[in-house]
């Protein structure tokens, strides 16, 4: 195991189907994973061998201690057009939205994936939230061409190719 620690946030979308993937990537570069899932997110990680890492879920009781070591990193995989909103708005009500708003406030380095389709991309609250991120600190990663300057929707029936096609390395450069 690594001597970083690496949060790898997902949310409830196709992408969330390759985390196997990331932590194997994240554990060949040196991290120590911890997975972070949104209930949305639960369902595509049944399947999933995700060896030894923890997957942390649900709030902590007030007499049980953390249950990650402080993050040096956080990757989030896929990034939900709700996910997205609610932590640019700041808004903390899950374990994974409080991990995400603790890691922009303590200016952890941060990537996120954003996988959202046009319907959703198209709404005034992504522009902003997307905005609010960057200008934070966020670095953005297209899932489908690992642009940093670029964000573009996902297309219908486009699924597959994106979930095949993605590279991990994409996301993990820009922690470099």
């Amino acid at each position: 195991m690594g001597d970083r620690t690496l949060l790898l946030v997902t949310c409830g979308a196709p992408l969330a189907a390759r985390l196997k993937d990331g932590v194997r990537a994240a554990r060949e570069l040196g991290w120590t994973p911890y997975v972070v899932p949104t209930d949305a997110a639960m369902p595509w990680l049944e399947d999933l061998d995700l060896a030894d890492v923890p997957i942390v879920v649900g709030n902590r009781k007030p007499h049980e201690p953390r249950r990650t070591p402080t993050a040096d990193a956080v990757l989030v995989v896929p990034a939900t057009f709700h996910t997205l909103n609610a932590w640019a708005g700041g808004i903390a009500s899950s374990y994974p939205l409080t991990t995400l708003c603790a890691a922009l406030g303590s200016r952890t380095p941060t990537v996120a994936v954003p996988y959202a389709s046009a319907e959703l991309t198209n709404h005034p609250a992504w522009a902003a939230s997307v905005a609010v991120l960057r200008q934070a600190g966020v670095r953005m990663v297209d899932p489908q061409t690992g642009s940093t300057e670029s964000l573009e929707p996902v297309v219908s029936g486009t699924r597959g190719r994106i979930v095949r096609e993605f590279r991990w390395d994409w996301a993990f450069d820009c922690l470099a």
